[in-house]
C-alpha cells in the first residue's frame, strides 16, 4: 500500500527558532513506516545536510510575490502541478495558513486537505487561513484564543528530541562558573516582554553568594522591538551584580540547561506554548515560570517546577530562593519533570496528529 505523502511547508531550513525546532522534532518523530514526509523550504540552509542524512526528501520552493492577479493564478497553478508531480495527499503548512497563500489554494484546487499549524494566537484569520481543511494548535490555550474563522481545530503539544538532551555537554569552566555554584538560566529573546528585567530585580533579593545567574539569547533590533535590551543596556543594568552574566546567543542550548541548575521563563506576554519549559524538564532541570498562556498546561506547579502570577518578581524569587536552597528539591523536580516530558511531549502528540492524518485521509487503521 502506498504511504501517504505529506507534504510540510517550512519557515526557514536555516533560523531554528521554536517553529522549526518543533517542525524538526515532528519529523524525526513520525512513523515513516506508515506516512512519507516531503519538506518545502523557502531557501537553502544547514538543515539540509541533516535531512539528508535522516533519508528525508526535501525541495526548495521560494515564495511568490503577488504582484498581479494574473501572476498570483499562475502561482496557484505551479502549486497545484507540484503536489501533483510529487504525489502529496496533504499539506502541512508549519506557522499558519496565511503566508503561502498559492500553495493552499493549490492543495484546495486539486482537493488535499490542509493543516495549518499554529504556534501563535491567530487574530485575523486570512481567506486562505479560512480555506484550510483544520487548524492544529500548539496548546490549549492557542485554540481557544485564536480567531479561527470557522476553521475546526484540534491540539498538538510539542514536542523534545530527548536524545539531544541526554547528549548534553558540562561547558560551566566555557561559562565562568564553577561546580558548586548555583546557576538560574535564562533563555530567549532578550526583552522586557520576556521577563529579563524580572530575573535582574528577583537576583537583588536572592543573597547566596554561590548564585549565578545566566542570561542566553539575542539581543533584537530595537526599531522592531521597542522592549528588547541592547547589549549596551543589558551591560548598565547587570553591572550592579557580578554574579548575573550575559553569554549571547548559543546554538547548543542543550548544554546550557545540562550546565545550570534551574532554569527560568518568567514571560509577561501570553506564550503560546513555551519550548524552554519542556526542554528544562528535558534536562532534568526544575522550571519556574510566568503562569501565562500556555504555560499553566506544560508545568505542574509544585511538581515539576513552580508558577508566579504575570509580572510578580516577590513570588518569583521566593520560588527561586526556595530552589537556591534546597538541592534535593531541585533534583525532586527535575526528575519529576523528566518524567512527565517523557510521557507527554515526545511521541504521544505526534501519534495524535498521524491520527489526524488518517482521519482527514479516510484512513482506517
Amino acid at each position: 500500500m502506498k504511504k501517504p505523502v505529506i507534504a510540510y511547508m517550512a519557515t526557514s531550513a536555516g533560523d531554528w527558532g521554536g517553529a522549526s525546532r518543533s517542525l524538526f522534532v515532528l519529523l524525526k518523530s513520525l512513523d515513516r513506516t506508515r506516512f512519507e514526509p516531503l519538506v518545502l523550504f523557502p531557501a537553502e540552509g544547514p538543515i539540509l545536510d541533516v535531512l539528508d542524512r535522516m533519508g528525508i526528501r526535501y525541495l526548495i520552493w521560494p515564495p511568490h510575490h503577488y504582484t498581479n492577479p494574473f501572476t498570483y493564478l499562475g502561482d496557484i497553478v505551479r502549486a497545484a502541478k507540484l503536489f501533483r508531480r510529487e504525489h502529496v495527499d496533504l499539506l502541512h503548512i508549519n506557522y499558519g495558513g496565511f503566508w503561502r497563500m498559492a500553495e493552499v489554494e493549490g492543495a484546495r484546487l486539486i482537493g488535499l486537505p490542509v493543516f495549518t499549524h499554529l504556534r501563535l494566537v491567530s487574530e485575523q484569520p486570512g481567506p486562505s487561513f479560512r480555506r484550510c481543511t483544520l487548524a492544529i494548535a500548539n496548546s490549549h490555550y492557542t485554540a481557544a484564543a485564536s480567531n479561527l474563522g470557522g476553521v475546526p481545530a484540534e491540539v498538538m503539544h510539542n514536542i523534545v528530541d530527548l536524545d539531544r538532551y541526554d547528549a548534553a555537554l558540562d561547558v560551566r569552566a566555557e561559562l565562568g562558573v564553577t561546580a558548586d555554584d548555583i546557576v538560574i538560566t535564562f533563555a530567549g529573546q532578550v526583552r522586557k516582554n520576556k521577563g529579563v528585567d524580572l530575573l535582574i530585580d528577583a537576583a537583588a533579593t536572592i543573597p547566596e553568594p554561590r548564585a549565578r545567574f545566566l542570561i542566553v539569547g539575542e539581543c533584537r533590533d530595537k526599531n522592531r522591538f521597542p522592549d528588547s535590551y541592547t547589549p549596551e543596556s543589558l551591560a548598565a543594568d547587570i553591572a550592579h551584580d557580578p554574579r548575573i552574566r550575559y553569554v549571547g546567543y548559543r546554538a547548543d542550548i542543550q548544554n546550557i540547561y545540562h550546565s545550570s541548575d534551574i532554569v527560568v521563563m518568567p514571560s509577561r506576554w501570553d506564550e503560546p506554548f513555551g519550548l524552554i519549559n519542556i526542554e528544562a524538564g528535558a534536562s532534568r532541570r526544575p522550571i519556574v515560570a510566568a503562569a501565562v498562556g500556555g504555560i499553566p498546561e506544560i508545568v505542574v506547579d509544585g511538581e515539576t517546577g513552580f508558577l508566579f502570577e504575570r509580572g510578580d518578581v516577590t513570588g518569583f524569587a521566593t520560588h527561586l530562593r526556595r530552589l537556591v536552597d534546597d538541592e534535593d528539591l531541585r533534583k525532586k523536580m527535575g526528575e519529576a519533570g523528566r518524567l512527565h516530558v517523557e510521557r507527554n511531549f515526545t511521541t504521544q502528540p505526534v501519534r495524535v496528529l498521524e491520527g489526524l492524518y488518517d482521519r482527514a485521509l479516510g484512513r482506517s487503521v
